[in-house]
């Protein structure tokens, strides 16, 4: 009987082996429609798409769902969409996925003691508009931070590494695939420019708004491999040497090192780790923020050099027309461990927007800041860090809507990637964000954190080693073993599932949130080089400026509104004699 059973078993699943078949690859963009560009696996079934996903195809598919997205206004009897902007900032949380601005948020009101923390508010949470953004590279399915940011800032996604390139970029021709970028567009029409950053001004976020180089770790001349020397400058360099880094107004970070100005007497009160807590030095001996002082030595207004946050703050802003502000070696400290002489974000975000804006004596400005370290917080698994940092670019986000106005300025607030960061379990309204999930179900098999990691550093941290119980087939260390001091620490690390020196990113789509002119074209889900056609189309610059006529409608209004103000003056100065005339005889 024993046997017969066996035998049945086998039957039944080799039946199923022959019968059922894995279901077929389903192609969900579809040529001629309108959600997207159409991708065809090839042979291998995955590497990149048949097409060339090069500049001119990003553009192309850029310029369709900016069209997609009009003509739907256009049906709904919408016309927001030809609101137009002055100004632009765009604020990336670097790192900032959704899981990560829902915990932020409970973490800002538990730190600030509103209440539970789950019903407090992000400055941003109250933007009219919001999308989603789909933010793999042309070559990864999880992105990294360089294509990303080339692809919000050029309108061309590109490759894993690659900064204002495209994907036909090349090691030993610098020509190849260069891209121009927000800050190109922005400076050809007149308008100011900065970057804001708390990483080094040469990393990849930031770089990406200036710089056209292979490869982002190319950030001092010792990191350009022997076959790009004499090919490829290095980022730093492209900051001061070329078009449009040596023409931005403000540039506030970190990033003495690559810049050749190293602090040598610089302090770390703490001792973070990871890879990006390394440096590279020039080898050049060139000192590029000395030079850059240098090249503006002419300028009708003084350009300022600063590396304190006391002389940040001491900065004219109406009186200085490029600034650069150096504050650590590396990058800023986080900001729940900062040291002496750092500004913090919204100080730095305060000076730009102060330098910047010139009222009516200009065509505006674009800006871009970086809140970088929430990243740099996940990789290490570092939740309080990298959530603390949430808060940071919280704050520089109110101080933005404090000083402009929002009739003529566009605010986007998005991420360029996400993390594997995970909010999870049943923990009870109010619960620490970053205690445990599960204090009130002592049957559980453990007591585990609400932020854990999939993969990271955190898994050593965690590892039972000798502190298991001999009984026990839980591999992780009781969380009780941790004190209460270790647990508040800027350098404890949650827990990760899986071994890493570094946590990745997460692949998923992120948020974006928009307020103000031209804010109506983030909706629905699209691909992350839209948002550079967003900012062109609203800011009437670039390749969308001339998408339709609504650019040439404000530039005919404005100069209406001028000739009237100036009829005006004229027809006032015409007045004054009389009106002298009548107020002397009024007084005989």
């Amino acid at each position: 009987m024993q046997l017969l059973s066996f035998i049945l078993v086998g039957l039944f699943i080799g039946t199923w082996a022959a019968t059922v078949q894995p279901p077929p690859l389903i192609q969900t963009l579809s040529a001629g429609g309108d959600i997207g560009p159409e991708f065809k696996l090839d042979q291998a079934g995955q590497d990149k798409g048949s097409l060339l996903e090069d500049a001119q195809f990003w553009r192309k598919a850029g310029l369709k769902q900016l069209k997609k997205i009009i003509n739907q206004a256009k049906s709904a009897k919408e016309n927001s969409y030809q609101r137009k902007a002055k100004n632009i900032i765009i604020f990336i949380g670097d790192g900032m996925g959704l899981s990560t601005i829902s915990a932020g948020r409970i973490y800002k009101g538990q730190y600030l003691k509103h209440g539970h923390g789950e019903e407090e508010t992000l400055s941003f949470d109250d933007f009219p508009y919001t999308g989603l953004a789909k933010t793999y590279n042309v070559d990864k399915q999880v992105p990294d931070s360089a294509g990303t940011a080339t692809a919000i800032f050029t309108g061309a996604k590109s490759d894993y590494g690659a900064i204002g390139m495209d994907t036909t970029r090349s090691k030993v021709n610098a020509s190849q695939g260069r891209l121009e970028s927000i800050m190109d567009w922005a400076q050809s029409e007149g308008k100011r420019t900065g970057v804001v950053t708390t990483t080094r001004i040469t990393h990849a976020t930031p770089a990406a708004t200036y710089a056209r180089i292979y490869h982002r770790d190319w950030e001092c001349d010792t990191e350009v491999p022997k076959e790009s020397v004499g090919i490829h400058a290095d980022i730093a360099r492209q900051l001061v040497e070329n078009e449009p880094g040596n023409k931005l107004n403000v540039i506030l970070g970190g990033g003495l090192s690559p810049m050749g100005a190293l602090n040598q007497s610089e302090v770390r009160t703490v001792r973070f780790e990871g890879s990006t807590e390394t440096i590279c030095q020039r080898g050049d001996q060139r000192n590029l923020a000395e030079e850059w002082l240098q090249r503006h030595a002419n300028d009708s207004l003084p350009a300022s050099l600063v590396k304190t946050r006391e002389d940040l703050l001491k900065v004219n802003v109406k009186e200085v027309d490029h600034l650069m502000g150096l504050f650590r070696n590396n990058h800023i400290t986080y900001s729940i461990a900062r040291e002496e002489g750092e500004p913090s974000l919204q100080e730095m975000t305060e000076t730009a927007i102060g330098v910047l804006e010139r009222g009516s004596q200009s065509a505006g400005y674009v800006l871009m800041v970086e809140g970088g370290r929430i990243d740099q917080g996940h990789h290490q698994n570092y939740a309080r860090a990298a959530l603390h940092e949430v808060y940071e670019l919280d704050l520089a986000v109110q101080a933005a809507l404090k000083m402009t106005d929002s009739d003529e300025t566009l605010i986007l607030v998005t991420a360029d990637h996400s993390h594997s960061v995970t909010f999870n379990g049943y923990p009870k309204r109010g619960s620490d964000i970053l205690g445990a999930a599960n204090l009130d179900k002592p049957k559980d098999p453990m007591v585990y954190e609400t932020i854990t990691y999939a993969n990271g550093p955190g898994y050593y941290d965690h590892l039972a080693n000798g502190t298991r119980s001999e009984n026990s087939s839980n591999v992780w260390m009781p969380l009780k073993q941790f004190s209460q001091q270790e647990m508040e620490s800027p350098t404890y690390r949650h827990m990760a599932t899986l071994a890493l020196k570094d946590e990745t990113h997460g692949g998923e789509d992120v948020i974006v949130f928009a307020s103000g002119p031209g804010s109506s074209l983030v909706r629905g889900a699209f691909e992350q080089n839209y948002l550079a056609y967003v900012m062109s189309y609203a800011g009437c610059m670039g390749p969308a400026k001339n998408f339709d006529d609504t650019c040439k409608h404000r530039s005919m209004h404005e100069q209406e509104h001028g000739n009237h103000v100036g009829s005006s003056a004229a027809a006032l100065t015409l007045q004054i004699p009389s009106l002298l005339a009548l107020l002397v005889a009024s007084t005989l």
